[in-house]
């Protein structure tokens, strides 16, 4: 993402205000558009046939859910995983190996899905055999999806995504518009349509950029055990991130819409928006954080690496600290005054989107647990320069655990507690994050010639 980011920042240094403006916008595209859409895809589909279905409705909105949330955390392990493969092969000029890890993944990431759908929408909700099957394959195709975007990004080729996403989403729409579709099931199969338009589209344009015909890979075994800790950091980021959700999907105020698939739509709602709300931290953290950061980390690489002495070594460290720090104190700045506004703006907000206004503690919780959040995802970014990714994990995970425990201790306020569990989950991850940052910067020129070395550690570094 370092690559795109330069891109922007140039457009913002050599544009004046405008440029700063368009870098922004560019940057929230790039680091959020496919979320963006999905999220807006799915709330048009819900307003639209809580207008115009019956029958049916509610097991469509369930499904969406279901679909996504799966989605998510099955692809993220197996989307990082061959990313990381992927960019060994592209770092050793290897571009012809590419497509093979691509469909590797792929299948991969299938296998679970496919179990997965007939769990949730074959057994726990006994759907009819036609809708059970459209529903799985809307999951497997929100998993193939997820796993290809990642793959075009790294590559340096997010704009294809977008294309393919609008793409997907008009097709879906003017089948429904158009042939004025008003069953549950057509509406499926239209939904599931729309998504294959969108992953076609999408390994057409990576087929494009790699036309190498796929090949088996060696280095595939050999370069999957040491890529696994990435991939463990991914799904712990998943869960931590649906966690709460998931728990309060049982809370007194949820629903069973279809079989035992539960859903709360009082913090659905709130959290779906509130999260939007990481979008500019999203955005400043890819065009001007993460150059910074990549700037000051390869000049520091490269005293490590040359003939530079101690002194100049370590004001290079120096520097790298002190970046750190700026751009922390931008994402942190930012996100707290876009957090501050939704806070004071929240009840106008649910009555413009009509939300049910008992989700409005769930959405101010969720918009401060943002500022958090983004702290949290930086220092996630650091150790990954760092190749600390044991840490990462670690971060996770403590998202994951303080997430479980507030929401279970918030469980008897109702919808009033709502949210607690994300912002606690946020915040202890955040102090967690940022005090692995701060030791690792500390010793990072220990690391790098020693504590960190694969020649002077070996395999041990992954735990570092």
């Amino acid at each position: 993402m370092a690559g795109i980011g330069f891109q922007l920042e140039r457009m913002a240094r050599d544009g004046g205000v405008g440029g700063f403006v368009s870098a922004s916008l560019n940057g929230a595209i790039v680091s959020s558009g496919p979320w963006v859409l999905t999220i807006c895809a799915v709330l048009l589909l819900q307003g639209w046939i809580g207008g115009h279905l019956s029958v049916g409705a509610g097991a469509i909105q369930t499904i969406m859910v279901y679909a996504f949330s799966a989605s998510v955390v099955i692809a993220s392990p197996f989307a990082l995983i061959g990313v990381r493969i992927a960019s060994d092969r592209m770092f050793d000029a290897d571009r012809d190996a590419i497509p093979g890890i691509l469909i590797l993944t792929l299948s991969a990431a299938t296998v679970p899905a496919l179990i997965a759908g007939q769990i949730l929408f074959g057994i726990l909700c006994s759907f009819p055999a036609d809708m059970a099957l459209l529903a799985v394959a809307i999951l497997t195709l929100l998993t193939q999806i997820s796993v290809a975007g990642p793959f075009l990004t790294a590559m340096k080729r997010p704009w294809p995504i977008l294309f393919s996403y609008v793409a997907g989403i008009a097709a879906a729409s003017a089948i429904i518009l158009v042939l004025r579709v008003d069953d549950a099931t057509a509406i499926l199969a239209t939904v599931a349509a729309g998504m294959a338009v969108t992953a076609c589209l999408m390994l057409g344009a990576f087929r494009a950029e790699f036309p190498a015909p796929p090949r088996g890979h060696v280095a595939i075994r050999e370069k999957a055990m040491p890529a696994l800790h990435v991939g463990l950091a991914g799904l712990m980021n998943a869960l931590a991130l649906w966690i709460d959700k998931w728990l309060l999907w049982f809370a007194p105020d949820s629903i069973a819409p279809v079989g035992q698939l539960r859903v709360n739509p009082i913090y659905d709602q709130a959290s779906f928006a509130g999260l939007l709300t990481l979008i500019p931290g999203l955005s400043l953290m890819l065009f001007l954080s993460e150059t910074r950061l990549e700037r000051a980390f390869m000049r520091l690489v490269e005293c490590c690496t040359g003939t530079s002495k101690l002194s100049r070594i370590e004001e290079a460290q120096q520097e790298v600290v002190a970046t750190i720090l700026r751009n922390l104190r931008l994402l942190i700045v930012t996100q707290f005054v876009i957090s501050t506004i939704c806070w004071v703006l929240a009840p106008e907000i649910f009555r413009v989107l009509g939300f049910d206004a008992r989700g409005i503690f769930a959405f101010r919780f969720t918009v401060i647990g943002v500022i958090f959040h983004v702290a949290t995802i930086y220092a996630a970014v650091v150790l990954s320069y760092y190749d600390l990714f044991g840490r990462i994990v670690a971060v996770w995970a403590t998202f994951f655990a303080a997430s479980i425990a507030a929401t279970l201790l918030t469980w008897h306020l109702g919808f009033a507690g709502y949210g607690w569990g994300y912002m606690t989950g946020a915040l202890a991850a955040a102090i967690m994050g940022l005090a692995l940052v701060g030791n690792a910067s500390s010793r990072i020129i220990y690391l790098l010639f020693v504590g960190n070395n694969p020649s002077v550690v070996g395999e041990a570094r992954y735990l570092a």
